[in-house]
């Protein structure tokens, strides 16, 4: 009894219900151009009864008309609504088959439509109730034209009740259909909107991607950039061509696809991105899905990777070397005691003892790189931490005047741990100290306006870092002073590159820059 209790919705019902009231409309207006220009010989339709039939179809055209200005409200707020025209339609057509002969008159065949859309637009079984409506009207109709005909047996209905089954027949096989169809059409619809679902899934997972993901044909035109491949590539932008780098690694990637592609270098705001590129199966074009990916996440893990080893070697350099460094040192002082009388000897102590101190001070600063606690990073105004800054310098008997600051008032917050940033640039301000003499060191700050990326640079003008030492700069113990350790460029970058961020060294004419490039405070991952 499933196929009997099928309940279209609304939204199915109005559809079937508005090609009904075309085709009522188109119906009435045949029947009476058939009945017009039939010739009054051989009539086509209303040949028993011409008046009857022409008010009838006249009054089925008006009423067909007048259902057309109904609302589609109404039928959505009244299930039974369409029922009121199938009952209409019922009676018309029976007044129809009537005027034009009985039921052997080709008008019957009309009927049978009316059948069939009304176990497609009705619910429940008022379909099955507007087939047993039909055939008691046919078999009315029979028994009454065979008495105006005065047959001998008015109540042989064998041709009514054939045609009343065959009216069951098209409403049961209608249901069917039309249960069919509708169930096809609710999958369907459903499968719509789960794939309609799972598009604004995908669409908010790809916008949300720290991994930048970019698409593009092969004209190197852009076709889809999500907001990570914006941000990391800050001049490629969707419906524009990539910019000549990227041009060149992807055709260094279709020279030797199997080999792993060497990373972007840094320029400006951009930082140093990992390239991968991969082919998309696509219909119309033949397309190509570019992954972009920021170094600092892998250089951030191999910076943590990196301590946890010092912290290790430490704290077994701590125990090995400081035993004996203290006997040395203690040796040092005895024999410091009779060296009055030898001023030669005088001269080798002091050496000894000079250089037991650097060695402990590297032994301090390994062992207090190693210990430090693990970052509180918060937001900070670069403003507040160089107000800091200063004061610490003029705490410490430097002379403010020698740093000139050129900060702007619109520089964005910053990410960073604030002890650790106090730490950057004490050594910075102290390196440039250090090796620029008591020269002016400069203070600068801004942001890249395309990739809003705040920067800090500190630059002195003493002679420069040489050509050689610069690709060892911030390498552990690596020191151009004597008196130096190696470790503080060293821990700096460590610092920065926890943080996302770049120490980086740049050329000046004349003396020597720091810069640091923050990350984006609304963009730095944990």
């Amino acid at each position: 009894m499933a196929d009997l209790l099928y309940i279209p919705s609304p939204n199915q019902r109005w559809t079937p219900i508005r090609v009904y009231a075309s085709y009522r409309i188109v119906l009435a207006s045949l029947l009476l151009l058939l009945f017009f220009m039939a010739p009054d010989t051989t009539p086509l339709v209303g040949s028993y009864d011409p008046k009857l039939f022409f008010y009838t179809s006249v009054l089925y055209l008006g009423l067909t008309l007048l259902s057309v200005l109904l609302p589609q409200k109404l039928y959505h707020q009244r299930p039974m609504m369409p029922l009121l025209p199938i009952l209409v339609d019922i009676l018309i057509m029976t007044l129809l088959v009537h005027a034009s002969g009985g039921i052997e008159s080709s008008l019957t065949v009309l009927m049978l439509v009316t059948i069939a859309t009304a176990n497609i637009i009705l619910p429940g079984r008022l379909g099955l109730l507007s087939a047993a409506v039909a055939t008691l009207a046919m078999m009315l109709e029979q028994f009454y034209f065979s008495l105006a005909k005065n047959a001998t047996n008015p109540f042989h209905l064998t041709e009514s009740a054939t045609l009343g089954v065959s009216f069951f027949a098209v409403a049961l096989i209608t249901r069917q259909v039309a249960q069919r169809l509708a169930q096809s059409e609710a999958l369907a619809a459903r499968q719509n909107e789960a794939i309609r679902r799972l598009e604004a899934l995908n669409r908010q997972v790809v916008e949300r991607m720290r991994t930048g993901v970019l698409v593009f044909d092969s004209f190197f035109m852009v076709q889809l950039c999500n907001r990570s491949a914006q941000e990391l590539l800050v001049q490629v932008e969707s419906q524009k061509q990539l910019p000549e780098a990227l041009i060149q690694h992807y055709q260094r990637w279709l020279d030797e696809p199997s080999q792993p592609l060497p990373p972007l270098p840094a320029r400006g705001p951009q930082p140093e991105l990992d390239i991968r590129f991969a082919p998309l199966e696509s219909n119309d074009d033949m397309l190509t899905i570019m992954f972009v990916e920021d170094r600092a996440r892998l250089v951030q893990e191999a910076q943590q990777l990196k301590m946890a080893s010092l912290g290790r070697m430490s704290a077994t350099i701590a125990h090995e070397i400081r035993n004996p460094l203290s006997a040395i040192n203690h040796a040092a002082e005895l024999l410091e005691e009779g060296m009055d009388d030898h001023p030669e000897d005088r001269k080798l102590l002091d050496i000894i003892q000079r250089h037991v101190r650097r060695v402990n001070g590297i032994i301090t600063d390994i062992l207090g790189l190693s210990r430090r606690e693990p970052a509180q990073v918060q937001r900070l105004s670069l403003h507040q931490a160089l107000s800091s800054c200063i004061t610490r310098w003029q705490e410490r008997g430097h002379d403010p005047l020698q740093l000139r600051i050129d900060v702007p008032e619109d520089l964005p917050e910053i990410r960073f741990d604030a002890r650790q940033l106090e730490q950057v640039l004490d050594n910075l301000l102290n390196n440039a100290r250090l090796h620029g003499g008591d020269g002016t060191i400069e203070i600068t700050a801004g942001f890249h306006p395309s990739g809003g990326l705040p920067w800090l640079r500190i630059r002195d003008f003493g002679p420069g870092v040489p050509e050689e030492a610069r690709e060892n700069l911030f390498e552990p113990f690596f020191t151009t002073a004597r008196e130096g350790t190696g470790l503080g460029l060293f821990v700096c970058r460590g610092f920065c590159e926890s943080h996302q961020a770049r120490l980086d060294y740049e050329p000046a004419d004349p003396g020597a820059s720091f810069v640091i490039t923050f990350a984006h405070p609304d963009r730095v991952f944990q």
